[in-house]
């Protein structure tokens, strides 16, 4: 019986629409298949590429328990010159969306633009609707072009620089009318910027702070649904509001001496806050904890998250003067390397003064006596209510594993010293890095 290849019958919409859903190299590859492949995967509407699908085995040296990637490995000119001649070969069809993850990018481009630049300002030319880019550089810049904040066809844009440098984000102008969801991770966000994206960002429903430093007093706008402010860090306190929001999620390191304000959150429906504990600073613990729970009395589905040694210390001084929760029907207590039974009284707390309280629900991490001596203490705690019960769960609700929240952590800390380091540099004339970027480079350029 004769084999039918049903696949290449296809029409190259359905082809191409299949292609979207894997990488750009695999795409790229289909065209040795046959005559018929040849050109199919030049029409493919999303382009997706990934540094580690490039990486080859000189890529990573070990140095005892220590490992570091070579700037020498191939792979780096390799995955820059298939996305120059992707993007050469793709000038004359649209491109839908364009994803790019660079992760261990060490190779020095201190002398000429990154390559990030100069494919963001072709790109624009090709009018993206999504628009997601994560690049690590090693010390170097990246100057993010105005043209993505020109760019009128984006409706979801993420732009995460992970640099030692929190680089400030300042275009001349912003205007995405049709931008609906922003992720912005690792830069300086100042006043002005902030000003100029809410304005020209009419139609935003989700704005996302990832480990940024936060120079400015406050974040008011009116069309926001959703806002996410994970291990970012700042000097002073801000004001939030947003009365149109619905959802917002929330880190508070022990070492954050400033907090949120939330003011006019008529809308809020649900929020999460994670507390995290940092191992190399000492507690701050100020008011931000305090003012945070306090801004959120209106919500009605509220998730408390804990991670590190001292977090229960950080819930019982948040709930210590605590406010009414009105509304408040659901809450979720998520503990990860942080015990429950050390803030008990807290939770005692917040439950008596939520009067409509419905659903006790508890996630964690806990060996078994201490998760009996929960159980028992949180069912006396709700059996005092008279409305609420008690859920019990061992799996995370928020945070898919250990590790996802244990990043956040990591980040918050990374980004406490990104802020040190950006008013230790404003004291001198340049900043510590200067030096050390010169020293690297000019000892990269000794080795090549």
């Amino acid at each position: 019986m004769r084999c039918t290849d049903r696949i290449s019958e296809l029409d190259d919409f359905l082809l191409t629409h299949i292609l979207s859903f894997r990488p750009t190299k695999e795409a790229v590859l289909t065209r040795k298949l046959s005559r018929r492949w040849r050109n199919v995967w030049a029409s493919v509407p999303v382009l997706d590429f990934n540094f580690a699908d490039f990486w080859s085995d000189d890529i990573f040296l070990g140095f005892g328990s220590l490992t570091s990637v070579s700037p020498h490995s191939q792979c780096h000119d390799n995955f820059v010159t298939f996305i120059d001649s992707v993007l050469a070969s793709r000038q004359a069809q649209q491109v839908d969306s364009f994803r790019l993850v660079w992760k261990y990018q060490v190779k020095s481009y201190q002398n000429y633009d990154h390559p990030v630049r100069r494919w963001i300002l072709l790109l624009q030319q090709q009018r993206p609707r999504v628009l997601s880019i994560y690049v690590q550089p090693n010390f170097a810049k990246v100057d993010v072009p105005d043209v993505a904040f020109t760019c009128t066809t984006l409706e979801d844009m993420k732009l995460q620089v992970d640099n030692r440098m929190a680089e400030v984000l300042n275009p001349a102008a912003v205007n995405l009318p049709h931008l609906r969801r922003l992720n912005i991770g690792y830069f300086t966000i100042k006043a002005d910027f902030m000003d100029k994206l809410l304005l020209g960002c009419p139609n935003l429903k989700e704005l996302e702070l990832y480990a940024c430093v936060l120079q400015l007093s406050q974040i008011s706008c009116g069309n926001l649904k959703s806002l996410v402010v994970a291990s970012c860090c700042h000097g002073e306190d801000i004001r939030v509001s947003i009365p149109s929001l619905c959802t917002l999620k929330v880190t508070v390191g022990s070492s954050q001496t400033a907090g949120f304000n939330f003011e006019n959150m008529s809308s809020l429906v649900k929020a999460c806050v994670c507390f995290l504990t940092d191992p190399e600073w000492d507690f701050a613990f100020s008011d931000s904890e305090t003012k945070i729970l306090n801004g959120l009395s209106g919500v009605m589905d509220l998730d408390v998250v804990l991670h590190g040694e001292g977090s229960e210390d950080m819930l019982k001084h948040a709930l210590k003067n605590c406010p009414n929760f009105v509304n408040l029907r659901i809450v979720r207590f998520e503990s990860f390397k942080g015990c429950l039974c050390g803030c008990l009284e807290a939770i005692n707390r917040l439950v008596q003064h939520s009067p409509v309280l419905e659903d006790l629900i508890f996630y964690g991490f806990e060996d078994e006596s201490i998760y009996i001596e929960l159980v028992t203490v949180l069912r006396f705690i709700v059996g005092g209510h008279g409305n609420c019960r008690l859920v019990e769960s061992m799996l995370a609700h928020n945070f898919g594993s250990l590790e996802e929240v244990e990043e956040l952590s990591f980040q918050h800390m990374k980004c406490s010293v990104k802020m040190m380091d950006i008013l230790y540099a404003g004291l001198q004339e340049k900043a510590w890095w200067d030096d050390y970027v010169e020293g690297e480079t000019a000892h990269f350029d000794e080795r090549v």
